[in-house]
């Protein structure tokens, strides 16, 4: 199964992802401006959580389409465990960061755009009805 990276019906693909992230990090940063003491942190906490968030819903669209190729279905499950486990420690590893070097990263705002794909899924569905 050939998988293309920029697919719009595919709603795991960065074309779907990477223009509503974009918007959401951009209205997300100018809400919190005049809250923040400092810059910095805002925007690195968003591009950590976006970048973390995109990688992990790559990773996510790459495990689906090859483990449904493999014929054994405990070799499969296996296989989306994995993943599953790699995935979670991206996203871990991005949080841990955050709150680790809290100084240059907002943790909060690492977090935020993990939450997007619900976001985005739940309100895709909401306007296709």
């Amino acid at each position: 199964m050939k998988i293309s990276l920029f697919d719009e019906t595919d709603p795991c693909q960065p074309a779907f992802l990477l223009p509503r992230s974009l918007t959401a990090d951009l209205l997300i940063f100018l809400a919190a401006l005049p809250f923040s003491e400092r810059i910095f942190p805002v925007f690195s906490g968003l591009f950590l959580g976006t970048a973390a968030m995109l990688v992990n819903m790559l990773l996510l669209r790459h495990s689906v389409a090859r483990a449904v190729e493999i014929p054994s279905p405990k070799a499969a499950k296996r296989y989306m465990f994995g993943f599953y486990v790699i995935r979670f420690a991206i996203m871990g590893t991005a949080l841990a960061a955050a709150f680790k070097l809290e100084n240059f990263i907002n943790p909060f705002l690492v977090f935020v755009p993990l939450l997007y794909p619900k976001i985005f899924f739940t309100a895709s569905a909401f306007g296709k009805k």
